[in-house]
């Protein structure tokens, strides 16, 4: 009886003692791995990754490191500098180990926006 009551004691209690997740990966890994298999899925992926967010967002969680930093260079890869650039910013204010490489990234689109400027 000790036995079962310690087991039943011990069940309770240890998922009280999980710690919480810094981040969230969601379906990521699955969603990269079909985009990787197939580049014209790139739209789907960046739709997939923009959910991913509103719903981590609306439970107040972040993303895993690099995360908006990817989703920032689909839009790159698409033209789309200014929401690049949104996504950047907050790969830098998520992750201060991004930092110094977000800066690089904005600088790098401000100093392309200012070349693409008809004089």
């Amino acid at each position: 009886m000790n036995k079962l009551f310690l087991a039943l004691v011990v069940a309770l209690v240890l998922p009280g003692c999980a710690k919480p997740r810094l981040y969230d990966w969601n379906s990521y890994d699955s969603n990269l791995f079909r985009y990787y298999k197939d580049p014209t899925s790139a739209e789907g992926f960046r739709v997939g990754m923009e959910t991913q967010f509103k719903e981590l967002e609306a439970k107040n969680l972040r993303p895993a490191p690099g995360l908006y930093a990817e989703l920032g260079t689909l839009y790159l890869e698409r033209g789309d500098r200014t929401t690049a650039a949104s996504y950047y910013k907050k790969e830098h204010d998520a992750w201060p180990e991004s930092r110094y490489l977000m800066k690089v990234m904005l600088s790098n689109l401000e100093k392309a926006a200012t070349r693409a400027k008809p004089q």
